[in-house]
């Protein structure tokens, strides 16, 4: 999708300014709950998450302003089985001032397209079944979801 108020931008090393500033607006980019703040990464980990070529995070810019309008990651996931590389997008926000002008789709293109220069061509994603934000935005770009009965579980290690 071609977008005359957007623009992309894959985030690479120099980029490390933008993870911050995603984590000063994170409200912006959630749901709208109230959550407990969660500190930006430190300088080295930011510039390890931006320097890692299994990562992929796109921004969108809002072309008028040159603000941050949106945001998705993923990375190269191995499988043991259909294909062994796939790309899991781990998380997708869109600022609050943006939504349902088609960002979504824009950062899930342009997270494709980067897939698709490493020579993937499937990846997947997960969505509590409550987000309804959330999965019209996966829904819109195509990606066919498994029964409403599955739970993601996460852990700490």
């Amino acid at each position: 999708m071609v977008s005359d108020r957007y623009r992309l931008h894959r985030l690479r090393q120099g980029d490390e300014w933008a993870l911050s500033t995603l984590a000063k607006g994170n409200a912006r980019f959630g749901d709208g709950e109230d959550r407990p703040w969660v500190p930006p990464l430190s300088s080295e980990e930011a510039s390890e998450f931006v320097n890692d070529p299994r990562t992929i995070c796109v921004v969108a810019i809002h072309m008028d302003t040159n603000h941050m309008a949106g945001f998705a990651y993923g990375g190269v996931l191995y499988r043991r089985h259909t294909k062994l590389r796939h790309i899991c997008v781990y998380e997708i926000g869109i600022d609050i001032d943006h939504r349902n002008q088609g960002v979504g789709q824009i950062l899930l293109e342009g997270i494709g397209a980067e897939a698709r220069q490493m020579g993937i061509d499937r990846g997947f994603a997960f969505a509590a079944s409550s987000d309804k934000e959330t999965r019209a935005i996966y829904d819109g770009a195509g990606g066919q979801h498994s029964a409403d009965t599955e739970i993601l579980y996460g852990f700490e290690f």
